[in-house]
């Protein structure tokens, strides 16, 4: 992390693995703690693991109030570096490079795959619910964020909302760096 300008952090929620950029980090310690305030609205944050990445320790950690992401960067005495906003999402991405560690155990990667495919709607209302609120309200009307709401808790939505939000997606991720797939 030399150079973290040129990093995309992102987060997968549902395995704990934090991303730089294309490398996957797997979480050394699962432990949850306070360890700050969150930026947003002030309430706690509290981690979600812990990664070590070159010559420097983050923390992963969540808001307890509206969700937000945020990775905490220590160098090697653990001295606090920075604080950075991370994306999230649910669903693994694929290791398409041999420097990425893929900690998924071949034979359970098929059963793995029928998991994810049976508990999509709950990991798409998961996914929206760690989301802050501003950030949704900030590309999406009421009515398309109701729409998306529903459509993730497998309730009836009405389509031309749901149309209309999905045109959004594109512009959701180059703002906030967070896919949407619901």
């Amino acid at each position: 992390m030399k150079n973290p300008e040129t990093h995309n952090y992102s987060y997968d929620l549902k395995e704990n693995l934090f991303y730089a950029g294309e490398r996957r980090i797997p979480a050394y310690e699962l432990e949850e703690n306070e360890i700050g305030t969150c930026g947003d609205c002030g309430s706690t944050i509290t981690s979600l693991s812990y990664h070590e990445l070159d010559d420097e320790f983050v923390i992963a950690g969540k808001c307890v109030n509206c969700g937000a992401l945020s990775a905490n960067i220590y160098d090697n005495d653990w001295n606090w570096v920075r604080e950075v906003a991370i994306s999230h999402f649910s669903i693994p991405i694929p290791a398409d490079t041999s420097d990425n560690i893929d900690i998924t155990i071949p034979d359970a990667r098929e059963q793995k795959n029928k998991e994810v495919q049976v508990s999509n709607e709950v990991d798409d209302l998961e996914m929206l619910n760690s989301i802050p609120m501003k950030q949704i309200e900030t590309i999406f009307s009421p009515t398309e964020i109701k729409a998306m709401f529903a459509r993730a808790k497998g309730e009836k939505c009405t389509r031309q909302y749901l149309y209309n939000a999905r045109k959004k997606y594109q512009a959701f991720e180059d703002v906030f760096g967070i896919k949407l797939t619901i």
